[in-house]
């Protein structure tokens, strides 16, 4: 086989079975066709007993039969899609034709679990060929049981966009299971990366002590070891005065060092933290500018987290490699993108620079650059060195095609627009049949205005569920008010409030979802209070508004509750789940190389720090006394400067150990 022949047997295969076994039904398998089986049999004898059908016995036996063998089939939907579908698709059909009706809920339950299930463990193509044939093999065994072309093309309308909204959840639910496996797979995969980033760290961390103390340290060591045992008062003094210089020095470069190591990244967004940097760095004799264009605004996380680190790390390059120089860090906000520049001058000419390193801080920046689908550039510029890096502000990648999720905005706002006017006017018995042209026209543009704006429900969630109460309420108290039927009409389109309530809790990114369902409950309060004003046997007008309003509400907070709910619970939990996953990754190297500098800031504070000022101290101290405090001054600092070493070679020890 083939690599794409065992990528595809991966697939297909159900999760949590080992490869060459045969997949053993869990509970849930059972549950839900047991669950199936109660509802289509009880309801379809509630609705023959509501609507006072007599069917015989051999066709009760013959539905009972057709209903409990498509719903054991769905028992296996998992290992075998394709045969459950077909099985599921004949029992149903096969129900329909039994009981003589289309007024039962024979059909339409079982193969839609079972053509949802094959969305989701199968390929785009077999999903739209078994959605293709579910929604033919439902039009067809309906069609004898119909009294007019125009029910026929209704029931084939409604079959089509049920099969399509089917098939498309079922796609979305797969491509969010290889997502959700992806991002586990990444995550798996940022401890080694954290570790890879920690040792890196400590490495880099340990050429910057070295450079910064040792070798001054170690000069101080020996020179006044020597001139001490020399005894020539002249040149202990000197001495004395070249360590206090030194040690002043050193406690400078390890200072900046440590509060260049030293915090995480600030809460507030980059209008706190770099602010904060630059102006730290500034406190300690570093010249850095920091230019702000474009509008401010909040990014996410892990945004603010890469361009924070990537500003961080330019920073302690160029005091590393240009101390002294001047440095200028640039932020821009630009349209989806926030782009920075940090660029340092030319060191001066009599100061020391050390050589150029392993090049992994810039290697760092580019990765956490390209994890955001951004860019970094790093180079010589004008003497001196710049660093570029633009870092996209939205989340995921530019579309280039529709794909299942417009897909299904089209099919839901399509269904949702049309549903409504087909049932008004469709024979046998249309709700507006008597209705003038004048009339019928507006009602059905007002009908398919509804379904508009759920094409957007994504993107504008809030706006969607409020354009869409508007309408209805305005439709309800202007033509409701002259039509009953159209308020039924309403009422019976009322999925496009439980989508547009769905679209809220899972799509909305600021604010509070919960007000959604007391919003889409309004033009449900507002339709039941017309429809009872304008009802001709309605006696009674006093308290009839409130009563309207409160019960209508009521109903209709109660309906769409639980759509609020499964959009939270389903849609919103998973992108928290997975933004949560991509910060994590983001934010897990940064966590491992800050872990290591504050850990090295903090042996530093400790030991050579302490030593390093009490060196000065006791060379200061021995300059303003007598000879006998030059001579014991002279062997503190050396014992000093000895103590401060070798402090800083067992924390860089400790650190390759590791």
């Amino acid at each position: 086989m083939g690599k794409r022949g065992k990528r595809k047997a991966e697939v297909t295969r159900p999760p949590g079975v080992p490869r060459g076994a045969t997949p053993w039904p869990g509970v849930a398998d059972f549950a839900v066709p047991a669950g199936l089986a109660v509802l289509q049999l009880g309801g379809t004898w509630g609705l023959a007993e509501l609507n006072d059908l007599r069917v015989a016995q051999g066709r009760w036996m013959l539905t009972i039969a057709c209903v409990l063998a498509g719903c054991v089939a769905l028992i296996w939907r998992r290992a075998a899609p394709e045969p459950v579908l077909a099985a599921a698709i004949a029992c149903s059909a096969g129900a329909v034709l039994a009981m003589g009706t289309t007024d039962s809920l024979v059909s339409g339950l079982a193969d839609s679990v079972a053509l949802y299930t094959l969305a989701v463990h199968r390929g785009r193509v077999r999903a739209m060929a078994g959605g293709a044939v579910t929604g033919a093999v439902s039009v067809a065994s309906v069609v004898p049981l119909q009294h007019s072309p125009a029910e026929v093309a209704l029931n084939a309308m409604l079959s089509a966009l049920s099969a399509v909204v089917i098939t498309a959840l079922g796609q979305l639910r797969a491509e969010y299971k290889r997502r959700r496996r992806a991002l586990a797979e990444q995550l798996a995969e940022a401890e080694r990366a954290r570790r890879a980033a920690a040792g890196s760290e400590r490495e880099r961390l340990a050429r910057d002590l070295h450079d910064v103390a040792g070798h001054h340290l170690s000069a101080v060591v020996v020179h006044s070891g020597a001139v001490a045992r020399g005894g020539d008062p002249a040149m202990a003094r000197e001495a004395l005065s070249a360590a206090a210089d030194t040690g002043r020095d050193v406690l400078r470069a390890l200072t900046r060092l440590v509060d260049v190591m030293g915090p995480d990244v600030p809460d507030g967004g980059l209008g706190t933290s770099l602010p904060q940097l630059c102006q730290g760095l500034t406190r300690l004799g570093v010249p850095v500018s920091l230019v702000v264009g474009g509008r401010a605004r909040k990014l996410r996380p892990e945004v603010s987290t890469a361009a924070y680190r990537i500003v961080q790390e330019s920073l302690t390059n160029a005091m590393r490699y240009a101390p002294g120089a001047p440095v200028t860090v640039e932020v821009g906000y630009v349209p989806g993108a926030v782009e920075l520049t940090v660029a340092n001058e030319a060191p001066g000419k009599d100061t020391t620079v050390p050589s150029l390193g392993t090049g992994r801080g810039i290697s760092g920046m580019g990765e956490r650059a390209r994890s955001l689908e951004g860019t970094l550039t790093a180079g010589p510029s004008g003497g001196g060195w710049t660093v570029r890096a633009s870092l996209p502000t939205s989340s995921g990648k530019v579309r280039r095609r529709p794909g299942w999720p417009e897909v299904l905005d089209a099919t839901v706002a399509a269904g949702c627009a049309t549903a409504p006017p087909l049932l008004a006017f469709t024979p046998p018995e249309p709700l507006l049949g008597n209705a003038s042209p004048g009339l019928a026209a507006l009602i059905i543009a007002l009908l398919l205005l509804r379904g508009v704006p759920l094409w957007w429900r994504r993107r504008a969630p809030y706006l969607v569920l409020g354009a869409l109460a508007a309408l209805d309420i305005a439709a309800a108290l202007t033509v409701g008010a002259h039509s009953q039927q159209f308020l039924a009409l309403l009422l019976i389109g009322a999925p496009a409030e439980m989508v547009a309530v769905y679209a809220v809790a899972g799509h909305a990114r600021r604010g509070p979802t919960w007000p959604a369902a007391l919003v889409g409950a309004v033009p449900w309060a507002v339709t039941f209070t017309t429809l009872i004003v304008t009802d001709p046997e309605t006696e009674q007008t006093s308290g009839v508004v409130p009563f309207g309003l409160g019960t209508g509400w009521g109903f209709g907070l109660l309906v769409l509750l639980p759509f609020w709910a499964w959009g939270r619970a389903v849609t919103g939990r998973g992108r928290r789940w997975e933004a949560t996953a991509r910060e994590t990754m983001a934010a897990r190297e940064g966590e491992a190389v800050q872990a290591e500098r504050n850990r090295v800031a903090l042996g530093l504070r400790a030991t050579v720090l302490d030593h390093t000022a009490r060196l000065v101290r006791s060379a200061e101290a021995g300059l303003s006394g007598t000879g006998e405090d030059v001579k014991a001054a002279l062997e503190a600092v050396t014992e000093l400067a000895r103590a401060a070493l070798l402090d800083m070679r067992a924390l860089l020890d400790a650190l390759e150990r590791e």
